[in-house]
C-alpha cells in the first residue's frame, strides 16, 4: 500500500508552506473586511437598509470565516510537527465549513441583481431623504438622484452641495453611480472568497497526499516496530533472570561436593 501512495507524497516542508500561505491569505483578506466596513461608515453612515454586500451580518459571518480560515492554517502547521488522528480529523472538518461558507459567499454575489439594483436605489433615496447626499455627490461627481431635475421639483426645496455637478450640463444622477460602486464592492468580495476557496482546497488536498500515505503509515511501522523491540528486550531480561536463577542451585551442589 505504501508502494501505491509513493507517487502522491508531499513533504513536510510543503505542508508548511502552503499552511503559511494560508494564513498570509487570509490576513490581507481581513484588511479587506475592514477596509468595506469602513467605507460603509464612512460614505453611507446612519442608513438604515444597506445592501446585502454591506450589511453588518454579511461583515460578521466574513470576519469569522476569515478567522476560521486562519485557524486552520495554524492548525495545519502545528500537525505537521506534532501529527495526530485527532488534528488531522479537526483539520478536514474545520476545511470543508470554511470552504462551504467560503464558496456560497462568493456565489451568491452573483445571484439576485434586480435585488440588488432595488437596494442600491433604496440606499441614494434614503441618503436623499436625509440630506446627506451631498457627500456621494462631491465623490461621485453626480447630482441627486436621477439628475438635477431633483433640485428643480417645487417640493425639493434646497440646494445641491458645492461639490457636485448639477451646475454642469449632462452632469448624471447618483443613482447608477452608486450602483457601479456598490457592484464593484459585491465582485471584490466574490474575487477574495473565490481565491480563498481555491488556496483552501489545495491546501486541503496537499494536507491529504500528506498525511494520508506517509506520516499515518510511518507512525503505525514505528509503533509496531517500538511494540517488538519491547517484546524482545522483556524476553530477554526474562532469559538472564532465569539463567541466574538456574546457576544459583549449581552453584549450591558445587559447594557442597567440595565440603
Amino acid at each position: 500500500m505504501a508502494k501505491r501512495c509513493r507517487w502522491c507524497r508531499v513533504s513536510r516542508d510543503c505542508v508548511l508552506h502552503i499552511n503559511v500561505v494560508l494564513i498570509v491569505i487570509g490576513l490581507i483578506f481581513m484588511l479587506d473586511v475592514f477596509s468595506h466596513l469602513y467605507l460603509r461608515s464612512t460614505m453611507f453612515p446612519d442608513i438604515r437598509l444597506y445592501p446585502v454586500v454591506i450589511r453588518g451580518w454579511l461583515f460578521w459571518i466574513r470576519g469569522l470565516t476569515m478567522l476560521s480560515y486562519i485557524a486552520e492554517a495554524i492548525l495545519g502547521i502545528w500537525m505537521a510537527k506534532l501529527p495526530s488522528l485527532i488534528k488531522y480529523g479537526g483539520y478536514i472538518l474545520i476545511g470543508l465549513a470554511v470552504l462551504l461558507y467560503t464558496v456560497s459567499i462568493a456565489v451568491t454575489r452573483f445571484m439576485y441583481r434586480d435585488r440588488f439594483e432595488y437596494f442600491a436605489q433604496l440606499l441614494v433615496y434614503q441618503m436623499w431623504l436625509k440630506r446627506t447626499l451631498g457627500t456621494i455627490e462631491a465623490e461621485f461627481s453626480c447630482c441627486g438622484m436621477v439628475g438635477v431635475i431633483d433640485y428643480q421639483t417645487p417640493s425639493a426645496n434646497r440646494t445641491w452641495s458645492s461639490g457636485s455637478c448639477c451646475s454642469e450640463p449632462n452632469c448624471p444622477g447618483c443613482n447608477p453611480k452608486v450602483e457601479e460602486y456598490l457592484w464593484t464592492i459585491e465582485m471584490d468580495v466574490a474575487r477574495d472568497n473565490i481565491i480563498e476557496s481555491v488556496f483552501l482546497a489545495l491546501g486541503m488536498i496537499v494536507m491529504l497526499m500528506h498525511f494520508h500515505g506517509v506520516n499515518f503509515y510511518e507512525d503505525l511501522l514505528e509503533d509496531d516496530s517500538d511494540d517488538t523491540t519491547k517484546a524482545t528486550e522483556e524476553e530477554n531480561s526474562k532469559n538472564i533472570s532465569f539463567g541466574e536463577e538456574s546457576s544459583q542451585p549449581s552453584d549450591r551442589n558445587s559447594d557442597y561436593l567440595r565440603k
